[in-house]
């Protein structure tokens, strides 16, 4: 289906057969200079695909490339973008993994030292409050005395 000409190479070669300059095609499809120069060269503008998709149609469409032609190219480039997506999105995942993890650790780090702390306060009132009581116990009977 796709030649070893590329899709910029046909649309470039379209629009000068047809005595078109790139402004003139920004123009129609109503897009930046910048956005034909990177679909004739090849390279995706930075703009989400769903976009870049339809300008390639309407450019397509100005210069008379079928739709034969030019969606094997579109086909592709959705694939490339799902595959950087899916990469992406495996990146964000793992990252997040990792930011969680000293968070936890930080939380539960706080927790054992305010147990440890509330328990060492007390322990040490506990301990406060005992009296030594072997003062107030009576020695053992005396003998009597008789009087």
């Amino acid at each position: 289906m796709m030649d070893n000409i590329s899709l910029g190479v046909m649309l470039v070669d379209l629009r000068e057969q047809m005595g078109l300059t790139q402004d003139d095609i920004a123009n129609k499809i109503h897009v930046r200079k910048t956005v034909v120069v990177d679909i004739e060269n090849d390279q995706l503008p930075h703009v989400p695909l769903v976009f870049v998709k339809g300008y390639i149609r309407s450019y397509a469409e100005i210069v008379g490339l079928s739709v034969d032609q030019y969606q094997p190219y579109i086909d592709e480039l959705t694939k490339q973008a799902n595959s950087q997506q899916k990469k992406i999105q495996t990146q964000m995942f793992i990252t997040k993994k990792r930011r969680k993890a000293p968070v936890i650790f930080i939380g539960i780090f706080i927790l054992l030292c305010a147990l440890g702390v509330t328990l060492y306060h007390g322990n040490k009132n506990n301990k406060n409050n005992l009296i030594e009581i072997s003062h107030y116990i009576s020695p053992s009977p005396s003998t009597r005395v008789n009087s």
